[in-house]
């Protein structure tokens, strides 16, 4: 499943993380603009995306 996450603070950040342990795809975005998420996607891997 591909699931949509708008708003990357401590709820967004942790259900991506659930999501992509259980092997969905997250795409991420956040209000600052998806530059700022790097570090979040990178830690998440291959599945996430922003």
């Amino acid at each position: 499943m591909r699931t949509g996450i708008i708003g990357t603070g401590r709820i967004g950040t942790v259900l991506a993380r659930i999501l992509v342990a259980a092997g969905h795809q997250v795409v991420l975005a956040g209000a600052r603009g998806p530059q700022t998420l790097g570090p979040l996607v990178a830690e998440l891997g291959p599945a996430a995306s922003a």
